[in-house]
């Protein structure tokens, strides 16, 4: 009898994306088939499974193929297989997800149907898994583990696919520095990002001639002003909140959600196309690019990162001025 495991979608295509490469490695260790049900309203508003307008992904099957059962973990999900993790939650006044989501880190559950509800990747309690079946994800870093599921397993619609390269091929120059700045309901810090950006550009005007910078962003005023402040930016044309809200979840603005998110798609991975990316891990979709960074020679650089750029070149400064005066 075919056991499943299902995964809820939940928040922006980041967070989704990352649940749904947890639910891939749990489905290969266990041998329960993935279910993937992104009918939270999110992207659309007529329930329709939003996973596979955006992806393609063999290992996954739609909420149709679940049979009718009690044999349910987490049981709040009894009978509630139809309902999005928010309103659930909110219904019954839950904070988190753990009681919403079964245990990752063990292969004994019984019951026909595990519900997975993860606002990001789980991969890090499945360690010990890993080493007990000496998988060949055992010794690979996180980051090299989703990276590795992500390249096997997860694969953008065709059409998606189509919109991202032919904006490559009329926008991109020979080299590319990509830039993720999310500043609507998360705030990244913009002067950290702008001396990273700086920095860049400065190594960049000596080593290609022909360069631009590609900006994905959620704020048209952060646009507007990169535009000012830097050389070559070009953007995707897409949809803005004039409210300054975030660009997801947002029905009350958004007229198009699915193009909302195909939008986001376009973005994420003409990120991915450049040869060079600043962002911050404070937001997954940042970081969920930089896993997907295409040119041989990509580069990355996390300004919430330990050693990231701007703390290097700070040190870098501090560590000079202390000589100067030590000199003079």
């Amino acid at each position: 009898m075919t056991k499943y495991i299902v995964v809820k979608g939940t928040s922006g295509i980041g967070n989704r994306v990352f649940a749904v490469a947890t639910g891939i490695l749990y489905a290969q260790l266990s041998g329960r088939q993935l279910v993937v049900d992104w009918r939270d309203g999110s992207y659309s508003n007529t329930g329709t499974n939003l996973f596979f307008r955006y992806f393609d992904c063999p290992l996954a099957k739609s909420v149709e193929v679940l049979p009718e059962t009690d044999s349910v973990y987490p049981a709040i999900w009894t009978n509630q297989l139809h309902r999005s993790l928010g309103s659930l939650r909110d219904e019954l006044s839950l904070t988190g997800y753990s009681d919403m989501s079964f245990d990752v880190s063990r292969l004994d559950s019984q019951e026909d149907i595990l519900v997975l509800s993860a606002y990001t990747h789980k991969i890090n309690l499945m360690r010990s898994l890993l080493a007990q079946e000496t998988h060949h994800l055992a010794n690979l870093t996180i980051r090299e583990i989703l990276r590795s599921i992500l390249r096997e397993n997860l694969f953008l619609k065709e059409d998606i696919r189509w919109q991202v390269e032919e904006f490559k091929k009329a926008y991109f120059a020979d080299y590319m520095v990509g830039v993720h700045i999310r500043y609507s309901d998360m705030k990244v810090p913009l002067t950290e990002m702008e001396f990273a950006v700086r920095s860049i550009v400065r190594l960049t005007r000596f080593q290609h001639a022909s360069f631009k910078i590609f900006l994905a962003t959620d704020s048209q005023e952060v646009l507007l002003s990169f535009k000012d402040k830097f050389p070559n930016v070009i953007s995707l044309d897409k949809w803005f909140s004039e409210s300054g809200k975030r660009l997801h979840q947002n029905p009350e603005e958004c007229q198009d959600l699915v193009q909302n998110g195909i939008e986001a798609l376009v973005d994420l991975y003409l990120l991915a196309a450049c040869d060079n990316l600043i962002f911050a891990s404070r937001s997954s979709f940042g970081f969920l690019s930089s896993l997907l960074m295409t040119q041989p020679q990509a580069r990355y650089y996390d300004i919430d990162g330990e050693h990231s750029l701007v703390k290097r070149i700070k040190h870098k400064l501090i560590s000079t001025a202390k000589q100067l005066n030590i000199y003079h």
